[in-house]
């Protein structure tokens, strides 16, 4: 396909009436009915040399594309499941099951079926085979790993693998741009739990208690010191506390005081010093505080790492289809998490961002609302370049190797 940039433009259209019919029926982790049938449906169209629907937990497509050309094995991907949410903005194809695309997860799979067109219509010039995954429940960090458990990275071995993230969660793009990065892109995340042990009581008795509350308090302050003066400036981190819970009454000491937070890092050496210290915090401050802490860690997901040859190769290849102006090596990665690292332990590969912003023509600021808000929306514009990125780099992946 001589220019693949150009036939992308062409259905953008295509892109917007997929991408809407899919916000307004979003659903949630493994449970996609609607959205497998609406994946389903297009990808039959095209008559590609697979299609597997029901697998992952239920719900989770793959198909495969076989060009007529030899070479190795690529797979794209796209993750489907929406947030619980109740939408609030306004649009005329807005959802109204309680349920919200409030990550763009529409737009990534609309891209990844135009995409998978683009490739059908070229499959003359295509080496080698392309695998379409079409996965469940991101939002969970469970769905990749049902559908590699599907086999979706076998029959035949993929070689490499590439997905991309839309919507505004990286600084300094302009609409429609692809933003790439060689090494740490997104970071790692574990959950963290503390439930601290106290002696409970009356109000008015404290000194014949155990304040688990105030136990909890201390700890709070002392695990803040961590990021800023035990992990080096150099390396980025996160320690959050989002949750406290303990108590009943307003004249009663509990028993127990509950945290949850989140540990972000780029690197498992950070990951793992981290889990240390606050272990060793929170159990120090309670036993010196006459308490007992147990400190739990659970949902560990590594960091998205992308394979250097990989970005590079992405980077070449969307200046290519859509010119240098398009594309844009990005400064820092984000702190957010992203189940597409399971795929990189498995294959090397290439996890890229695409800008949906707004302009200050089509709203600007006003428009461009954080990702899982509930006013969250991307710029339909531009969602072509994410399709001809990726279809790009499908048919030219190999011959950079």
């Amino acid at each position: 396909m001589e220019n693949i940039g150009v036939r992308a433009k062409e259905l953008n259209e295509t892109i917007v009436t997929l991408r809407r019919e899919l916000h307004a029926h979003p659903e949630l982790e493994h449970d996609l009915p609607f959205t497998e049938s609406v994946v389903v449906r297009e990808l039959a169209k095209l008559g590609l040399d697979e299609l597997k629907p029901g697998l992952g937990q239920g719900h989770g497509v793959i198909a495969t594309l076989r060009g007529k050309k030899p070479g190795k094995v690529l797979a794209l991907r796209a993750d489907m499941d929406a947030l619980p949410i109740r939408e609030e903005t306004g649009l005329s194809f807005a959802s109204t099951n309680g349920n919200m695309h409030a990550c763009g997860h529409d737009a990534h799979i609309a891209m990844l079926l135009v995409a998978a067109k683009l490739l059908a219509d070229a499959r003359e010039e295509l080496a080698g085979t392309v695998r379409f995954i079409f996965q469940p429940s991101e939002e969970t960090v469970d769905g990749a790993l049902s559908m590699i458990a599907s086999g979706a990275l076998e029959n035949p071995a993929v070689d490499e693998i590439v997905g991309l993230h839309t919507g505004n969660l990286w600084e300094g793009l302009t609409p429609g741009q692809i933003g790439w990065k060689a090494g740490p892109m997104m970071a790692s995340t574990s959950t963290l739990t503390i439930v601290f042990e106290g002696k409970g009581g009356h109000g008015a008795t404290p000194h014949l208690t155990v304040d688990p509350i105030v136990i909890a308090a201390e700890t709070i302050s002392q695990l803040q010191t961590l990021v800023a003066r035990e992990v080096s400036p150099f390396e980025p981190a996160v320690v959050t506390i989002g949750k406290i819970s303990g108590g009943s009454a307003h004249n009663v000491i509990a028993g127990t005081c509950e945290l949850r937070g989140m540990i972000r890092a780029f690197n498992q050496e950070t990951d793992a010093f981290l889990k240390r210290r606050i272990r060793a915090t929170a159990e120090g401050v309670a036993a010196s505080m006459r308490g007992r802490a147990t400190v739990m860690f659970s949902g560990d997901l590594a960091a998205v790492v992308n394979d250097k040859a990989c970005a590079l190769k992405m980077r070449d290849i969307a200046a290519n289809a859509l010119g240098e102006e398009w594309v844009k090596e990005l400064a820092l990665p984000s702190s957010g998490a992203e189940d597409f690292a399971y795929y990189l332990a498995k294959a090397p590969g290439a996890f890229f961002y695409h800008c949906s912003t707004f302009e200050s023509s089509e709203g600007g600021a006003e428009c461009n609302y954080p990702h899982h808000n509930s006013k969250f929306d991307v710029n339909e514009s531009v969602l072509w370049t994410g399709a001809a990125a990726m279809a790009a780099y499908a048919l030219h992946w190999q011959d950079r190797n």
